[in-house]
């Protein structure tokens, strides 16, 4: 099971980070991905789709990134693998 990084929107990491927000869609939770770095955001996609997607820039990525969610409606599925605390950083 894949264990993700809960964090707030004020605790991103601009260098470091590759962002997935939780939203609300029309037909069940979606998601973007933010690269903070390039200031650049997907369309709002399928919450799973828009998570193996990140998983997949940050495989390709030449630099070491970390796959964090900001998650604030609790629209987190355990479907989806395990949403925990990141360890340095606050969550709301």
């Amino acid at each position: 099971m894949t264990v993700y990084q809960k964090v707030s929107n004020i605790d991103i990491s601009k260098e470091t980070d590759l962002v997935v927000t939780l939203i609300h869609g029309i037909t069940g939770p979606c998601a973007f991905i933010t690269d903070p770095a390039q200031a650049e955001d997907t369309i709002p996609l399928p919450a799973e789709e828009a998570l193996t997607g990140a998983r997949q820039m940050i495989a390709g990525d030449v630099n070491p990134r970390n796959l964090v969610v900001v998650d604030d409606e609790d629209l987190w599925d355990e479907r989806w693998g395990r949403l925990v605390p990141h360890p340095d950083r606050g969550v709301r």
